[in-house]
Order: C-alpha cells, then structure tokens, then sequence
C-alpha cells in the first residue's frame, strides 16, 4: 500500500485492518459510496466540535505575541471572548457550548494562571507531500503538537490537549503511540534538552509521560517495522486487501462496502455454533470478538432495513389500516401499538420521598450527562453519593502488536 507517511492515527487504523486503510486511505471515494449504502451520513457530532471549539480557543489564547514572542498574561476573559469567537464559526447547541464553557474554566482555574513560555503552538512536523524523516530509520512522519513549551529548568514540554469523557491512565499514557511519536521529534529538534509528553484532559487532568532515549530508540525500530508491513500489503485490488473482524468493526464506516462483513451477513454470519467448543483459548478469544462485532453490524442492517419498509414500501402518510402488504412467504404490517409510560416529575409529588426512591432508578449515563451542566458544588455533592460495589468482570482486549510476550 502507499505509506507517504506515518502518523498515530494512520498506525491505529492499519493495526486495526488493513482494508479499512485502503478504503479510508487510498479510495476518495469510499467515504461516499458507504455513506450512500448505508443510506444516511455520518454524525457530524455536537460533542465533536465542542471539542474542537475548546481545542482552537485553547491553542489561539495560548499563541505568543507575534510582535514581542511573548505570550500573554493569563486571563479567563480573553479565553472566554476566543472560545465564543470559534463559536460563533463553528455553532454548537447551548448544553454543548455550557459544556466546554465549563471545561474551560476547570482547566483554567486548574492551569490557566501557571506562566509559561510557549514555543510552539499548533506544531507541525512534516507535510503532506514532505514529511519529517526520522534520524537513522528513516520513517516518515507527520503529526501536529498543540503546544510546545519551555520550562525554567529548560525542560521541553509537548501538550496533546483533550476533551474525550474518558480518561487516560499511567499506563496507557507510557505506553502511547502518538507519544512516542511525538517524543522521537522532540529529542531530535532538542537534543540537548529533557523531554516529556502531556496529555492536557479538560475533564479529568493531565498525564505526563517520561521516555528515555534507549525506549525512544527501540521504539523507532518498531515504528519502522509496523511502516514497512503496511507497505508491503497489495492493494491494487481492492477485493484481495486483507479485512480483520474484530471490536473496531462495531463502528466503522465501511461495513456496508466491506467483502467480508457483507459475506457473514449473508451467509449467516459463519459457522460457528458448534456443539462443543474448542479447547484453545486463543480461538475463543478470537470467536468472541467476531460475534461481538457481527453482532453491532447485524443490528445495523436490521435497522436500515426497518426503516426502508417504513419508508419505500410503506408512506408515513397512509392510514394505519392501510400497512398492511404481503410477499411470497411474509406478511407485514405498520400498525401503531399503545405503550403506558408514567411522568416521573408528577409521580414525584404524589409519593413520599422513601417510596418514590424505589420506583425509580439512575442510570450512570443519565446522570454523567447531567453533571457538566450543574455548578460545581452540586455537582461534587452528587458524586459523594455514589455507591462502589466489587463485581468481577471478564475483560477480552486485544494485544498491542509486537507483544507476543517473547523478549
């Protein structure tokens, strides 16, 4: 395949599968054909551009002076008046705006008030049509650096800043691909200077994470390593690119294009449900992420499928005792069904407050999302009531590749 580059995302998707590379990668017009058999478009989501609203305010409040070098003095006003200017370009829904307009004064309240030295802000390294060539492997890179800056003990510090609701741990932050990436720049533009990486969480805090030049090094030779298998794979024919099934497929765009999920679709899926199961714990594990991710694609189908007869075969129109069809071996009907549902803000006031609590339970999901919008003090008031239970859970991840557990 082509490889004008790596970067940490290229390198995720072809880990994840080689196919959807290829069609991501290497067919302009694979993006559009999976759009139009799925039949709607991808979600241009609210929470993503909030994200990137508070990313462009973020990086332009810290932009030193063009004039002086300098960068300005911290002021939770100037970064408000930069995040409603990204807003005013890129609009969000008010809950979506409120929440990053309360990331922002967390992180600000957090972070905002240190002095720094900014070097660099929105760092690139490499181009599209010349990319940054690694010391001594020879890779290609490319990549952007939120910000770059300088310490008084002449410490450089690389900053990937972050609005995603989960965190990053220690470990995975150690052991980050982007990184490590980022790091291999750093120690070669400042060779003479400690370096580190910090993912800059608006919701959670940072993650500093430490390599030393041997780790840089060792992973250089994997980095080129992983850059040449994904050369050598053969995609002058789309049909014989090498597709993974696994968790990633639950949420890729190319199912509806892709050979081998639209083959275990129409075959049943595959042929596994046999009546004793192997002994091999690997191929378990294996057949355990297939159904898992055909299960996500199979629920998809069904859906578009559903909403196909409502639509095509059916007039949302019509009268309800006029949806009503018949095939050669089916019957279908669209007929409406009467579900009792109560309100639980008029129930409240009906009931004692120790009764009403038994009719009634929170789901995590529905109270996280509420949590941003709340001010701080009932917010943390809310958190002291949770309750943790110990519950053991089987928790099936893939291996990084290259850990094979061998030295």
């Amino acid at each position: 395949m082509k490889v004008p580059y790596i970067s940490a995302s290229r390198l995720k998707t072809a880990q994840e599968c080689y196919l959807k590379y290829h069609l991501h990668y290497e067919q302009p017009n694979a993006d559009a054909q999976a759009l139009k058999e799925i039949g709607n478009h991808r979600d241009n989501s609210q929470a993503g551009r909030m994200g990137n609203n508070v990313h462009d305010a973020l990086e332009e409040w810290r932009r030193p002076d063009p004039e002086t070098g300098k960068t300005p003095k911290p002021s939770f006003g100037r970064l408000m008046t930069l995040y409603k200017e990204v807003n005013a370009k890129r609009e969000v829904d008010f809950d979506f705006y409120e929440d990053g307009k309360r990331m922002l004064k967390r992180w600000f309240d957090r972070r905002g008030r240190d002095p720094v030295r900014a070097l660099h802000v929105e760092m690139q390294f490499g181009r599209h049509d010349a990319p940054y060539i690694l010391s001594r492997t020879g890779t290609p890179v490319l990549g952007f650096i939120d910000l770059v800056i300088e310490h008084k003990d002449g410490t450089i510090e690389c900053i990937d800043y972050k609005t995603q609701r989960l965190d990053i741990t220690q470990a995975e932050a150690d052991n980050s691909i982007q990184a490590a990436i980022y790091l291999c720049v750093a120690r070669e533009l400042w060779p003479d200077r400690p370096i580190q990486f910090t993912f800059d969480l608006q919701r959670h805090g940072t993650v500093t994470t430490v390599w030393t030049d041997e780790r840089l090094e060792t992973f250089k030779d994997w980095l080129h390593s992983q850059y040449e298998n994904i050369m050598a794979v053969d995609s002058t024919d789309t049909s014989k690119v090498p597709a993974t099934i696994g968790k990633g497929c639950q949420w890729c765009a190319y199912t509806p294009i892709c050979p081998k999920a639209q083959d275990m679709m129409q075959n049943g899926a595959w042929d596994m449900l046999t009546p004793t199961l192997g002994a091999d714990l690997n191929d378990l594990l294996n057949e355990l992420a297939t159904i898992k991710a055909s299960k996500q694609m199979l629920d998809k189908r069904k859906k578009a499928i559903d909403e196909h007869i409502k639509t095509e075969v059916f007039d949302r129109s019509m009268k309800v005792e006029d949806c009503k069809t018949e095939t050669e071996n089916w019957s279908v009907e669209w007929r409406e069904q009467t579900r009792r549902s109560y309100i639980p803000t008029e129930v409240q006031k009906l009931v004692p407050p120790t009764v009403f609590g038994t009719m009634v339970s929170l789901s995590n999901a529905a109270v996280d999302r509420v949590l941003p919008i709340l001010p701080d003090d009932v917010a943390e008031a809310i958190k002291r009531t949770q309750i943790s239970k110990p519950q053991r859970m089987l928790i099936v991840k893939p291996k990084e590749s290259g850990d094979d557990g061998e030295n």
